[in-house]
This record gives structure tokens, C-alpha cells and sequence, in this order.
């Protein structure tokens, strides 16, 4: 396979370069490494397999609990759907530091007090009833167009605030190209209000405001051209009412370049959407991810060589919408391979240095109704975690401030280090997507590993498990100052150490 590196020089280093220097600066698509080709070998892979981590080598900083999630208005509230655990408990729970409202396409229908009475008190409704959700008898009053039993952009941001998470907000800029829908004035007067309701009117100090949902992919109703004006429009207005918010585009994966070329000064962040539509392996299900070692994050990549390319470097990317969906089996649940397949994404995008947050996409999904239990959601429809929401967890809970150098595929192991600001923990995180033990062996360059750890296992009774689980794990030996370690099939481990 051949694997490529920009500004990802986490990933750009297999074990037979393990003693140069990385140059660890941001570089361009056009100076970009390419490894050796390495051939799997056909059969079962060694028996041990070896990995060497040098924390001499700190490579960019580690976003903190960088696994956030899509909310859907329609679905979350705890107000009007008090259900078993609390989604703001949930959150919690699970170590959310981001969550993106009101949702991804349904936000091109949302229209913010849509009869233009700015006053204190939000009354969101459907822009058209020509498109979704308007037709939802369980969701929207079908003569006013307001929702029903929805989570407002109020108890919005008091969830966030109670968890501790940052809001995304997502603004709707494409449905006065649909029919019966609002004018081009009326979307832009919503957006402008909307920031002088959430941070002038109530202090709530909302920051991030990414205008639109995958633009890029609605080119048939709005051309790059149409959309760079809007935004340079919509952004420009919205920036008069509070001058210190954060405004991006959002955008699916095909017109970044063009974005932050055209109007640096009112992008402060960019939107990626990441699925696994690309890659054919995925049409082998568990046994075509147990073979990938593509980095998974393809629309991340291109996000982060526009960025390099451009003016402004240095600019917050979002992954606004991600999932390690879809599979040709169309099973509606979730279980061991596509969590820690989520997990293998969510570690990817977040070694590219300027990814920001990540949101899965999503908690509750409305497609299937109210009571649908859709296979992308992370909780269940009493918010208790799906295995992808445990992977989550265990990512948000277990990243440390910085990455340091470890190679990222042996055979069917996949690695990340990294160290704490003072050098005195190390953690690495293992998974293995062998369906059989792996046994790894494990040293760290100009020192010996101390015989102070600890580690945790998450796994199940094979690749399909809907029900894994998380124990301590013992199968542990260190000799000399290495540390061989028995991984069980299919599992995320992670090694904690005490360097110091």
C-alpha cells in the first residue's frame, strides 16, 4: 500500500525509518512523502510483531477529547423527551467537548423565527414544507410549521453549557433556492439575528457558525460561485453584529481550495464531512476493513492540504459529519468492527495537525421516525452508548497533550503514542483488527520501559459482537525493559505508563 504524508508526519514513519528525524513542519501536497510499498503477506501474519516509540520526538499537539458528535434538534431534548439517561448526562458521560446543532441536512430547512419577529424568544419552524422534515407528522405542527418536541437553540446551549461542550452552529444558506421557500434576504436576516439573539440579546457567547451543510454536494441548486459570494455576504453581516465570532464554510470534501482562497479574512474555520464511501474494501465488511491500512480520512486530507496551500495556514478544521458507515451488509446495528473502524477514523483525523474536533454523525437519527433506532446512531433511544459512543468514550478519556512518534500499521496493529506536557506519562493506544490474538512487542528508544502501568481492553466475542465489553487487562510481561503484550482479537487497548 502507499501512504502519504502532509503535515501527518504521525502517520509518515514506518519501522525502517524509526532513527531519522522527522521534519515535523507543515508542507504542501507537491512535497508530500511516499513510502516504500510494503506488501502484506499472504497468510497469517508474524506472530510477534514489534514496535519501537520514541518520545524524544513530540510531533504536533493533541486536541483535547476531539470526539464530539452531531445533535439532532428533532430528537435530543431532555425537556420534551425525558428519557431514561439524560442526553446531557450521556454527553457527559462520554467526554463531549463539541456538539454541532441544529443537524446536518434538515439544517438546510430550519429557519430561525422564520416571521421575522426578532424579539426574546426563539420560535424556529420549517423554511418550506417542500422539503424535509415539514412532512413529519410526528416532528412539525403541519398548519404553523413549528416543531414538535424539539430541542431549542435555548436548552441547546444550556446542554452545552452543563456538559462543558462547545456549540457548532450549522446556518441555513440553501433553501431559498427550494421551492416556496424563504428569499435570499430572509435567510440572511435569520443569520444575522440569530447571532444578535444568541450573543448580544443573552450573552451566550456562541463562537463557531459554519454556514450551510455539504455545500458542495448540492451544486445542482447552488454553484461555487454562488456560494463564495453568500459567504463573503452572509459572513460579513453576521461579523457586524458580534465582530469576535468564528465563521466557516461547511462543506463536504471538493471545495476547499477555492473557499479559503477567496475570502481568507472571513474564514476562520473549514468543515470536512468524512465516510467511507470511497474506499471498495468496505463492500468486504469486516474483512475488508481488517486488510485496509488507508488512513480512512480522505476529505480530512484534502481540508488539510487546502488549508497548507493557502493564506491561512493555521485555521481550525472541523470534521462536522463522520461515520464508518456505510457497509454492503445494510445491518441496522452497531457492533465491535465498526466501532473501533470509527475509532480508526476519529485517531486518523485527528493526527492531521490542525483538525480541531471531530462529530459523529449521530446521536439520535430521525430518518426512520421517533422511535427508530437508525444503525448510525451513538446512543440507544435511552441514551445509553452504542459500542462507536464506548470508542468515543475511551478516545475522549485517553488522549494525552501531545503525539509522539510510533509507526501507525504493523500487520494488523494499529498505534498512536502520546505524552503528557511534563514527559512523565506515556499512553499508547493498540488496536487490533485481527479476528485472532496478535502478541506485540514493545520498546521505546534510548530508555527502558518502567514495569509501572496499567491498561485496559475494549473487545468482544468476535468482529460482530453488538455487546462489547471493557476490563482490565493483565497479559502483560516486561523483561529488560520491554514490554510484550498479548492483544485479544478485534480489540482497542490502551497501555498506560509511568515514564517518570
Amino acid at each position: 500500500m502507499y501512504f502519504t504524508v502532509k503535515k501527518l508526519t504521525f502517520f509518515g514513519v514506518l519501522f525502517f525509518v524509526m532513527f531519522f528525524s522527522i521534519n515535523c513542519s507543515k508542507t504542501n501536497s507537491e512535497d508530500m512523502v511516499i513510502e516504500e510499498e510494503i506488501e502484506e503477506p499472504e497468510g497469517p501474519v508474524p506472530a510477534q510483531q514489534k514496535i519501537v516509540i520514541d518520545v524524544s520526538k513530540r510531533l504536533h499537539a493533541v486536541p483535547q477529547k476531539p470526539g464530539g458528535v452531531v445533535s439532532c434538534w428533532l430528537m435530543d431534548s431532555d425537556i420534551e423527551r425525558p428519557r431514561q439517561t439524560s442526553f446531557s448526562d450521556a454527553m457527559k458521560d462520554m467526554g463531549v467537548k463539541y456538539i454541532r446543532f441544529p443537524y446536518g441536512h434538515l439544517a438546510d430547512n430550519y429557519l430561525w423565527d422564520a416571521d421575522g419577529d426578532w424579539g426574546n424568544t426563539l420560535t424556529p419552524k420549517v423554511a418550506t414544507f417542500a422539503q424535509a422534515p415539514a412532512k413529519w407528522e410526528w416532528a412539525v405542527d403541519q398548519t404553523s410549521g413549528e416543531f414538535i418536541k424539539d430541542m431549542d437553540f435555548d436548552e441547546y446551549i444550556s446542554i452545552c453549557n452543563n456538559v462543558g461542550a462547545e456549540p457548532m452552529v450549522v446556518v441555513n444558506i440553501l433553501s431559498y433556492k427550494y421551492k416556496n421557500g424563504p428569499s435570499y434576504e430572509q435567510l440572511k436576516e435569520s443569520a444575522v439575528e440569530w447571532v444578535r439573539y444568541a450573543n448580544i440579546t443573552k450573552g451566550y457567547g456562541v463562537k463557531r457558525w459554519a454556514l450551510g451543510n455539504e455545500v458542495d454536494h448540492h451544486s445542482d441548486l447552488l454553484s461555487k460561485e454562488e456560494y463564495m459570494a453568500l459567504y463573503s455576504d452572509f459572513a460579513s453581516a453576521m461579523k457586524e453584529v458580534d465582530a469576535e465570532i468564528m465563521v466557516g464554510p461547511g462543506l463536504l470534501g471538493n471545495w476547499h481550495a477555492a473557499l479559503v482562497s477567496h475570502d481568507p479574512d472571513n474564514i476562520d474555520f473549514i468543515c470536512a464531512h468524512n465516510y467511507l464511501y470511497k474506499y471498495d474494501w468496505r463492500n468486504q465488511d469486516y474483512a475488508g476493513w481488517k486488510q485496509a491500512s488507508d488512513i480512512m480520512v480522505n476529505h480530512v486530507e484534502t481540508a488539510q492540504n487546502a488549508v497548507n496551500n493557502s493564506s491561512i495556514p493555521d485555521i481550525e478544521i472541523h470534521v462536522t459529519e463522520m461515520n464508518s458507515r456505510p457497509w454492503s451488509d445494510k445491518s441496522d446495528n452497531d457492533d465491535l468492527f465498526r466501532a473501533l473502524a470509527y475509532g480508526e477514523m476519529l485517531l486518523n483525523a485527528t493526527t492531521f495537525e490542525d483538525v480541531k474536533a471531530t462529530y459523529v454523525w449521530n446521536t439520535h437519527g430521525p430518518w426512520g421516525g421517533e422511535n427508530e433506532n437508525t444503525p448510525y446512531n451513538v446512543l440507544d433511544l435511552d441514551n445509553n452508548r452504542e459500542p462507536r459512543g464506548d470508542i468515543i468514550k475511551l478516545i475522549n478519556e485517553n488522549l494525552l497533550e501531545h503525539f509522539v512518534e510510533v509507526p501507525r500499521v504493523k500487520g494488523y496493529l494499529r498505534a498512536y503514542a502520546s505524552v503528557d506536557e511534563s514527559n512523565e506519562n506515556l499512553r499508547l493506544i493498540l488496536m487490533n483488527k485481527n479476528d485472532e490474538e496478535e502478541t506485540v512487542n514493545i520498546s521505546t528508544r534510548f530508555a527502558d520501559l518502567p514495569s509501572n502501568y496499567t491498561m485496559i481492553s475494549y473487545t468482544g466475542n468476535g468482529p460482530l459482537d453488538e455487546a462489547p465489553v471493557l476490563s482490565d487487562a493483565t497479559n502483560i510481561d516486561i523483561t529488560d525493559g520491554v514490554m510484550n503484550v498479548e492483544l485479544a482479537p478485534v480489540s482497542f487497548n490502551v497501555i498506560t505508563l509511568k515514564l517518570k
